[in-house]
């Protein structure tokens, strides 16, 4: 006979769970209990409690995390477009064309698809030519109108998405509520920190360097997708629990954009691309599936798009 469990305990389990985004696993991961544990005491905490009658106990501004649940299904994702109005950039048309021809259950933009140059903390060039962030704005609804539809659209944000916010918060903060939040100019679109696809945690960044997508798969213990380094790569973590990958999903920016000038045009890791998610019938990822500019056009699955 399975052991009685106290009401304060049950709360504290669906709690638990509303925290994490309705996510047992993630639940289980942050209150450093054991999976199985938390599963058996939700299903009984269900028999007697309804979640919709718990509201998040955690103010973040935006959520921690969401979760989807995927099986047979697949999740596009890319970042790092860095708009400018100056039309949509070759791994855009890659990624909009990839999306049209698979069709994904989701898709996820992986931070800093906008830029901020005139909002960013970093001195202005002399006769540079940054746009407005109105104009940036503007831009990314005509890239996002290339895009099909989606049953899940997500956006994590980025340090670049967190300009917006953060200028306003910090310069005119008597209009916060006037002026609105970015999520407010992107309302088809979920805006949170992390999304997690099972056990696969998509973010924009976690660990930095040449070593990222390793450290952050060692680290992390789980498979995980970020954007931020700019790089393009996969790295397994293999042990008796078998595999899980650090992927890095390169840029779906130009890096010959001026956007980037402050570069100096000097040679660097930045690859353009995005990658395919595909999850099996139980809801294992397979690996990953990129797609990478090769010789200025974009590769997928062996074939150029372009």
């Amino acid at each position: 006979m399975a052991h009685k469990m106290s009401d304060t305990l049950l709360r504290q389990t669906m709690q638990y769970y509303v925290d994490a985004g309705m996510n047992y696993s993630l639940a289980a991961k942050i209150n450093k209990i054991p999976r199985e544990t938390f599963r058996s005491r939700l299903v009984r905490a269900k028999e007697t409690l309804d979640e919709k009658n718990f509201t998040t106990s955690i103010q973040w501004t935006y959520p921690q995390s969401q979760s989807i649940e995927m099986a047979n299904k697949t999740a596009l994702i890319g970042g790092d477009a860095h708009v400018w109005p100056i039309g949509p950039s070759p791994m855009w048309k890659a990624f909009c064309e990839i999306a049209h021809k698979t069709r994904p259950d989701c898709i996820i933009l992986n931070g800093d698809m906008l830029d901020g140059a005139r909002i960013s903390r970093h001195g202005r060039i002399l006769g540079g030519k940054a746009p407005k962030l109105s104009d940036e704005i503007d831009e990314l609804h005509r890239w996002l109108k290339m895009l099909p539809f989606a049953e899940h659209t997500h956006w994590t944000v980025g340090n670049h998405d967190m300009r917006v916010d953060n200028y306003l918060a910090n310069n005119a903060p008597e209009l916060e509520d006037y002026a609105g939040r970015l999520q407010d100019r992107f309302p088809n679109w979920q805006f949170t920190y992390s999304v997690m696809l099972n056990e696969v945690e998509v973010r924009h960044r976690f660990r930095g360097g040449i070593h990222a997508a390793w450290n952050n798969a060692l680290h992390s213990g789980v498979s995980i997708v970020t954007s931020h380094t700019h790089q393009l790569q996969v790295y397994a973590v293999r042990n008796r629990n078998g595999s899980h990958w650090g992927i890095e999903v390169g840029m779906l920016g130009d890096p010959k954009s001026p956007a980037f000038e402050y570069t100096e045009g000097g040679p660097s890791r930045v690859v353009e691309g995005f990658v395919l998610l595909t999850f099996d019938e139980d809801g294992h990822l397979l690996p990953p599936e990129f797609c990478e500019m090769v010789r200025g056009r974009p590769v997928f699955r062996g074939q150029y798009l372009f």
